[in-house]
């Protein structure tokens, strides 16, 4: 794809462009749909578009880049909002900075590099003089950071395409996604008996991350303070004071994605079942932390009774990422990875249940079940065909613990790139400080998807 190496570097000039927005998606405003950031990432990209030649459309809530016709439809599914920057930057995270062949900012990685990475495929398919025999669409939305509400509104609009990739994942082919199920449990009147009296809980930052730091406070006499010093190796890294009447207790965890919770350590838990130990070990009690000893604990749902497994798919799992308390309220949140072949919405029942008998409430987020497009579709086969093709590479399949896009378009979409995330010289950093990703890479992106358009849809 010689247009796509000629034009390398008016490619990294759109995308710094694209990075100099901080399009946190946020609510609807006089700009648009999902407020002024997101509104002007997508102005920017639309100019950008516009100028490769390519047919622009602002739905107000994705922005739709196209070539070809004809009735069947192509879709690169790819997002230009980010999450915030966070702390810890050495570079400016709403800058480009290129530092001997590596790209850093906010969504060079996930996932603004991939969107201009594509758009440049569009642009090298057209240049090539070859017309597509389907409509092929690039739709960059504006939300699936926070719910994926842009695809969904997209699907409601224009209905499924008939197939479709996003470059929101890693290589090879993801071609499975497990289920998922996002909600909490709504304690409203938690009662307590016996000389402890817990005054509140702070910990955890996000559902879908395990709680990296936990907190509480609590009234109790000395001899408690005394027990909760001498359980302190139950904890990571405690910091455990007492002024005469009231001990706090500070304890930490190791982070990992909610989707793997048995890479990390949960703070939350620990402090849980620490603060139920000296309940129990007083004779006191309390509703909530009866509850969480009984049902939260671990991160394969055995306690909750909705363990499962299959062979394609793995285990189901569970992290319980936030927990607060204040006031004899509690809430605890819960992500769920569901294998595929298990229905989320039959879990999220049990769950209900479970919750209606202790006394509390379940209250649903989002719940989807998982997604498998067969490897051995034409479409499949096709896609890693082109694959090998550009980079000379075998392309296999893997099937994702996470989600994506793909979730939106019901078996019709398959995660593919931006890169292969097993190579940390590639690409890293995602969510975090310094996210990077290689020029070549995203280069190499662009003449894939190019490859599969060509291969695919011409």
């Amino acid at each position: 794809m010689d247009f796509i190496r000629k034009n390398s570097e008016r490619m990294f000039e759109d995308l710094a462009k694209f990075v100099e927005i901080p399009s946190v998606s946020g609510k609807a405003d006089d700009h648009g749909i999902f407020g002024k950031p997101v509104a002007d990432a997508f102005s920017v990209l639309s100019s950008a578009a516009s100028a490769l030649g390519l047919e622009v459309e602002n739905l107000g809530y994705a922005l739709k880049i196209s070539i070809g016709s004809g009735n069947e439809t192509f879709l690169v599914v790819a997002h230009g909002d980010v999450v915030p920057a966070g702390d810890g930057w050495t570079k400016p995270p709403y800058k480009l900075t290129r530092e001997n062949g590596v790209l850093y900012g906010r969504g060079v990685l996930d996932d603004k590099g991939a969107a201009v990475a594509a758009m440049y495929s569009l642009a090298a398919v057209k240049n090539s003089g070859i017309d597509p025999k389907m409509r092929v669409s690039l739709v960059v939305g504006g939300d699936e950071e926070c719910g994926m509400d842009d695809m969904h509104m997209y699907v409601k609009e224009h209905g499924l395409p008939d197939y479709a990739l996003t470059p929101d994942a890693s290589f090879p082919i993801t071609n499975a996604e497990l289920g998922f199920i996002f909600g909490k449990f709504v304690f409203d009147s938690i009662s307590e008996e016996g000389d402890i009296h817990l005054i509140n809980i702070c910990g955890g930052k996000a559902v879908n991350c395990v709680a990296e730091k936990c907190e509480c406070s609590l009234f109790a006499k000395k001899d408690v303070y005394d027990f909760i010093r001498s359980q302190s190796e139950c904890l990571y890294e405690p910091e455990i004071g007492f002024d005469g009447e009231k001990i706090t207790v500070i304890c930490r965890g190791l982070s990992a994605h909610g989707s793997v919770p048995e890479k990390g350590r949960s703070a939350v838990i620990d402090m849980l079942s620490l603060l139920e130990k000296t309940y129990s070990h007083f004779g006191a009690k309390n509703s909530f932390l009866s509850f969480t000893e009984k049902y939260i604990k671990g991160t394969d749902g055995k306690p909750l009774g909705i363990y499962c497994k299959d062979e394609f798919s793995g285990a189901i799992s569970t992290n319980f990422g936030m927990c607060s308390y204040e006031n004899g309220k509690a809430e605890i949140t819960l992500d769920s990875r569901v294998p595929i072949s298990f229905d989320a919405f039959e879990i999220v029942e049990k769950l209900k249940n479970t919750a209606a008998e202790n006394c509390a409430e379940y209250v649903p987020d989002r719940t989807g079940n998982g997604i498998r497009i067969p490897e051995d579709s034409p479409f499949m086969r096709s896609v890693a065909k082109s694959y090998e093709k550009a980079t000379g590479k075998p392309c296999g399949f893997v099937c994702e613990r996470g989600s994506t896009y793909a979730k939106a378009f019901d078996g019709k979409c398959v995660a593919f790139g931006p890169a292969d995330e097993s190579d940390k010289t590639v690409c890293g950093n995602m969510h975090g400080p310094d996210e990077f990703i290689t020029e070549d890479a995203l280069l190499t992106l662009a003449e894939i998807y190019a490859q599969v358009i060509l291969d695919f849809c011409c």
